[in-house]
């Protein structure tokens, strides 16, 4: 690759998304759908409340964005375009696929309000679950940022930060556990894709 980044196999967060997701698939056909959201939602904690609350923002897709612009103004171009062009493909992706499935979310899936912990009340009940948009966002963004440091420790404080975002969709009670999975198979394979596309262009 043309790029002073280090190549996906190498990548750390590369390998613990592939644990993650077999993982995730294991447990979902073992245990099904309904009981692994359950035991995930209602590990709840007043600390987990408020930190899990706001960590969720990081899932945002205009937080991507703007961080696409400052890294494009502080010269990194490369990492700031693929940062936008990621924002804006893994978005169009997610938003199609949730279109198309239109999976109720948990709050319009259980008929018993009370079996999904929720905070403040806000519990969204569409039909446009799957994927989980915050997960996609994260898992794409982390993902390219571990791309551009070859410490394999920070690799892997994106990739928790990514799980923590995915994490957080399930314990405030807004998607299932397979909503998760698939944004963050979404999210990470944007960025691959865009890796190789973008794999011999030098805007740094």
């Amino acid at each position: 690759m043309n790029w002073k980044y280090n190549h996906p196999l190498r990548n750390v967060f590369v390998y613990a998304v592939f644990v993650l997701l077999t993982a995730g698939i294991v447990v979902l056909l073992c245990w099904g759908k309904e009981a692994v959201f359950l035991k995930l939602n209602h590990q709840h904690s007043d600390l987990s409340d408020v930190v899990l609350k706001y960590f969720t923002f990081l899932g945002e897709g205009l937080l991507m964005a703007i961080l696409g612009v400052v890294l494009f103004l502080i010269g990194k171009r490369k990492l700031g375009i693929l940062m936008l062009i990621s924002f804006v493909l893994s978005g169009l992706l997610a938003q199609g696929i949730k279109r198309v499935k239109k999976d109720p979310r948990p709050g319009l899936y259980f008929q018993k309000k009370e079996m999904v912990h929720n905070i403040d009340g806000e519990l969204l009940k569409g039909r446009n679950s799957f994927p989980s948009g915050h997960t996609t966002t994260a898992f794409a963004m982390f993902s390219l940022l571990s791309f551009a440091t070859r410490n394999k420790a920070v690799q892997f404080l994106y990739f928790a930060a990514a799980c923590t975002v995915g994490y957080s969709r399930i314990y405030l009670g807004q998607h299932f556990t397979e909503d998760v999975l698939a944004g963050a198979a979404l999210g990470v394979l944007t960025s691959l894709v865009l890796l190789w596309v973008f794999r011999n262009k030098d805007w740094d």
